[in-house]
């Protein structure tokens, strides 16, 4: 400890020395002084235990002293910091002790501890811990997990109040010698003291992080940008960026709002946004607007600032060639202009896309902040080819009025024709150009509490004719103010329906920083095509500036991907009757689209060890409806059973791909036997006219034979042989009408 303890015993003597010399107390020890209350200067009496004390004020409660502070690095670390610089941060342990004007015991959570403003900056909640056991004075300890030097004051200010009605704040200040001493800001001087005159309110910017990716119809891409505060001296906090791309450009992400927290002056922070094309994505560029919203601390006060800007996504080959599109930037020197100031603006007017752009004619639109000093807010561009580009030089003045915001919105637009297949045809496009400038100061602004929505989750996927829950947590992005009378209104777009509540709810309030979670059951409508219907969420809510009440409104817009639940269906596979072989063998499998959407190349592959002419099939792209089959020819090299499978693969309308496997499973017999040299033989088994003559023509002549024998013994039987002859030759007599028949 740097500065000594009072003794129990030595209060009393210090005490009676003081009031018997005519001495006011001021404090003890180096650095430390107390304060008694924040409505009058303290007295001895107030601060010293005895058995009769005076009697305080009615609303005091408390009767407070520092005794000793301890300054320490940030963490858990016990060791003691030696120097604290601007712009550094330590851990803050007072030690305070006093008196209670109660019977009662006193514990750490009747007491609660706050700040008041000076040259730190705090972060984090205080933790009490006392140290006094019951029946001695009152003694405890406040740390402070981390304290930020900003420059100025080196004393640190805090107060203590005992919870209860009526009880007011016992105003401390410890000096911390370890601060290294800096310069304050004038209060009320507008500007902060840096070089070139710098304005108070931090310039932020936000540019490109890298090359931008082509995006192409249907596919998702990961765009990167950097967030840049520009000011040399102003710290910007509660950096809150709402994103909105330009149809048909989708957000294939969680939020449209991003909270980047604080950025010190001269730093810098990258921001990521994942966008999906929709597939009607002509080939010309599109625009992203990024609106920045932030605090920023000037005069002993916070005041809010805000900045919009657009960024160019660039498109890749796509199936059509649009309007063109014209990009207009500024570029050459953009440093701040003051009040009255004269200066030039170079625009560059670029053709960005795949189309001519004819006759382009640029406008400039001024404000009552930046005037126009050209004769004429026209000028004729020309001809622009695909990647050129022509500056136009501006000339310019600042308004002696000039606003203490940190730049400035100009208008500008352009007009062209432009060849769309069907004769031509007249564009236009229109762009704000961002001025720099170094106003003087105004009439301190109200702090206004912003309230968004920080993040929101719906399941991880939404399918149309499915009811989800869209869980919301509602964040209060003001540190100082509070949001009171929250009227939340959500508006559901094409393809989304509120399904149980009703479109408002109600909070009561949002403390700073504070959040709340929201839940809302919401049904997906089946559509046309594939898209990311949006839910636009306002909020409608009351804060306090200063004794006023106000009413603010807020919005933004979150998108929810919808995918049409696909239904391809995929039937048994169908053989022919009798698979042999050595013989080809058609294998079909039917399929059809039963789904509301399209499915995209479907190809099918047969796994298995069979010879097959061909192993892979692609199907194309199938509409709603749509029937066919998928065929393989497999010839058989073997007999015996055969098994494999095939695998169907496609895509969704989301390009999601999709598998199915059909088994394969069949048996093969043996190969038929050679033919014949009678073609009539057939492959059954069945004899045919050629094998009947040829197996009855023996038993034919056999039985003619045994017939004339027959007969010839019949007739001839006792009669000489000289009359055969004549037998034989009546015999062939009477077999002539036979062999005619």
């Amino acid at each position: 400890m740097r500065i000594r303890k009072w003794q129990t015993q030595g209060i009393i003597l210090t005490a009676v020395f003081l009031l018997a010399f005519g001495g006011g107390w001021s404090g003890c020890g180096r650095g430390v002084y107390a304060y008694a209350a924040v409505s009058h200067t303290a007295s001895p009496s107030q601060f010293l235990p005895s058995a009769s004390p005076a009697a305080p004020e009615a609303d005091t409660g408390l009767s407070l002293q520092v005794d000793d502070y301890r300054l320490s690095p940030t963490g858990n670390s016990r060791e003691q910091l030696d120097v604290l610089k601007k712009n550094e941060s330590a851990k803050l342990t007072v030690t305070v002790s006093g008196s209670v004007f109660s019977e009662e015991t006193l514990k750490k959570s009747d007491l609660s501890v706050g700040r008041i403003r000076d040259g730190y900056r705090t972060d984090g909640t205080p933790a009490i811990k006392m140290i006094s056991k019951k029946g001695d004075p009152l003694e405890f300890q406040v740390t402070f997990p981390r304290i930020t030097y900003m420059g100025g004051d080196t004393d640190f200010h805090f107060h203590v109040r005992r919870r209860g009605a009526g009880n007011r704040a016992v105003s401390l200040t410890v000096k911390i010698d370890e601060t290294e001493s800096a310069p304050a800001k004038v209060p009320g001087s507008g500007k902060s003291g840096g070089r070139n005159g710098e304005s108070l309110q931090p310039l932020i910017r936000v540019e490109r992080a890298g090359d931008f990716p082509s995006i192409e119809p249907g596919k998702t891409a990961v765009f990167t940008m950097r967030v840049i505060n520009d000011s040399r001296r102003t710290d910007a906090e509660d950096i809150t960026a709402t994103i909105t791309p330009a149809p048909p450009l989708y957000l294939a992400q969680d939020t449209n709002v991003k909270f980047l927290g604080k950025l010190k002056a001269g730093q810098s922070q990258e921001i990521s946004v994942t966008l999906q094309a929709g597939k009607d994505l002509s080939g010309i560029s599109q625009m992203l607007d990024v609106e920045l919203r932030y605090q920023y601390e000037a005069d002993d006060q916070f005041l809010q600032g805000n900045l919009s800007q657009k960024m160019v996504i660039p498109v890749g080959e796509g199936p059509l060639d649009g309007q063109p599109f014209i990009r207009i930037s500024q570029i050459g020197d953009r440093m701040p202009v003051g009040p009255g100031q004269d200066f030039q603006a170079i625009l560059r007017v670029e053709n960005t896309s795949r189309t001519k752009a004819g006759n382009v004619i640029l406008t400039l639109e001024p404000n009552d902040q930046i005037l126009l000093m050209d004769a004429s807010d026209t000028w004729l561009v020309g001809d622009l080819e695909p990647g050129q580009w022509s500056d136009v030089g501006v000339q310019l003045k600042a308004s002696q009025e000039l606003s203490a915001l940190p730049s400035q919105m100009l208008g500008a637009s352009v007009k062209f024709d432009y060849d769309a297949g069907k004769g031509v045809t007249q564009g236009s496009f229109s762009e704000k150009i961002v001025i720099p400038t170094e106003g003087g100061r105004q009439g301190a602004a109200s702090l206004t509490p912003n309230l968004i929505v920080k993040n929101y989750s719906y399941g991880g996927s939404a399918q149309a004719g499915q009811v989800f829950e869209l869980v919301m947590e509602i964040f209060n992005t003001s540190r100082t103010a509070a949001a009171e009378n929250i009227l939340m209104s959500l508006n559901t777009g094409e393809g989304l329906s509120i399904n149980d509540a009703s479109n408002t709810f109600y909070i009561p309030s949002l403390g700073p920083g504070a959040s709340e979670r929201r839940t809302v059951n919401i049904q997906a409508l089946f559509q046309s095509k594939l898209q990311s219907p949006k839910v636009e969420i306002t909020f409608k809510y009351e804060y306090l500036d200063h004794k006023d009440r106000k009413q603010n409104t807020t919005s933004e817009t979150i998108a929810i991907p919808v995918y049409q639940p696909d239904r391809l269906e995929v039937r048994q596979p169908s053989y022919p009757d009798g698979v042999r072989e050595q013989e080809e063998c058609a294998i079909s499998i039917p399929y059809v689209n039963k789904g509301r959407g399209q499915l995209f190349n479907l190809e099918a592959s047969l796994e298995g060890e069979m010879p097959v002419l061909e192993r892979q099939i692609s199907a194309g792209n199938l509409e709603p409806g749509k029937t066919g089959t998928i065929d393989f020819i497999v010839i058989p090299d073997r007999t015996g059973e055969f098994k494999g499978q095939v695998t169907i693969l496609y895509e969704d309308e989301a390009m999601n791909q999709k598998k199915i496997t059909v088994p394969i499973k069949f048996k093969a017999e043996a190969a038929a036997a050679e033919e014949s040299v009678f073609p009539e033989i057939q492959e059954s088994g069945r004899k045919g006219p050629g094998i009947l003559l040829l197996s009855a023509g023996p038993i034919l002549l056999s039985g003619i034979c045994c017939a004339g024998i027959w007969k010839i013994k019949k007739k001839g039987k006792g009669q000489p042989d000289e009359d055969r002859e004549d037998l034989w030759e009546k015999w062939d007599e009477e077999e002539e009408p036979d062999e005619k028949g």
